[in-house]
């Protein structure tokens, strides 16, 4: 059971990296303010630190 919750959070670690590449050249192509980026960034940062803790809570020695 663990391993299949650990695989589904690396799948969505893996698709928020592919939408940090996609998404500023689609769809934030037109937003120029910086506190637009810098909020996306901030976001998609946030969601990768709390999956990866996800991902490790798990490890023992």
């Amino acid at each position: 059971m663990k391993l299949t919750r650990n695989v589904w959070t690396v799948r969505a670690i893996f698709s928020i990296i592919v939408l940090c590449f996609i998404l500023p050249y689609t769809v934030f192509r037109d937003v120029d303010a910086w506190y637009g980026s810098f909020l996306f960034w901030t976001l998609a940062t946030v969601v990768v630190i709390g999956l990866n803790a996800l991902v490790s809570a798990d490890w023992e020695d």
